[in-house]
């Protein structure tokens, strides 16, 4: 493998442990603070994590303001294992012959993160959209819910090259066997 080929991979294997890291660190701020605003509902609601401001939710409907800080953090920790996926590619996969059943498996396991991922962020899109309704605001919701067209797209291109990969073993079990 060319040393520049070396290098980029070396740098996205580092980007992805920084999204991991991010996003798990993301996902346990929104837990604290949501326990946080149990005791403190006045002050921690408005700015529960990162500028998200769920205190008017929290002031119409107690029971509304759980179900949408547990899908956000949902969504969360889905990113973060969609991030681990990727990093368990980067210590397993061999490059000398990277057509292997386990890198297809993890693939195949990315693609049904990001599935899950889209779909959820698209049924917290309309459950917010309820709210946007009666006026209750909401700010920067979707900087935290993400965009579900975007992980779904994703979604497919993964299962694509995820087939690509069985293909790919396939074929390299014959030429093992024609040796």
């Amino acid at each position: 493998m060319s040393t520049k080929s070396t290098i980029i991979l070396k740098i996205l294997n580092v980007v992805s442990w920084i999204a991991f890291i991010g996003t798990c660190v993301k996902a346990g701020s929104l837990l604290v603070s949501y326990f946080i605003t149990k005791n403190y509902p006045e002050i921690a609601a408005k700015n529960l994590s990162i500028g998200l401001d769920l205190s008017q939710l929290k002031a119409y409907d107690e029971v509304d303001y759980t179900i949408m800080v547990f899908c956000i953090i949902v969504i969360t920790i889905f990113e973060a294992l969609l991030f681990y996926t990727l990093i368990q590619i980067f210590m397993k996969i061999n490059m000398v012959s990277p057509f292997h059943e386990t890198i297809g498996k993890l693939i195949q396991k990315m693609s049904a993160f990001a599935l899950i991922i889209g779909i959820f962020s698209k049924v917290v899109v309309s459950y917010s959209e309820k709210f946007t309704a009666m006026k209750i605001p909401l700010p920067n919701i979707m900087d935290h819910i993400g965009l579900g067209d975007a992980f779904l797209f994703f979604a497919m291109i993964l299962y694509f090259i995820s087939q690509l990969f069985a293909k790919g073993v396939e074929l390299q079990k014959e030429n093992e066997l024609t040796i």
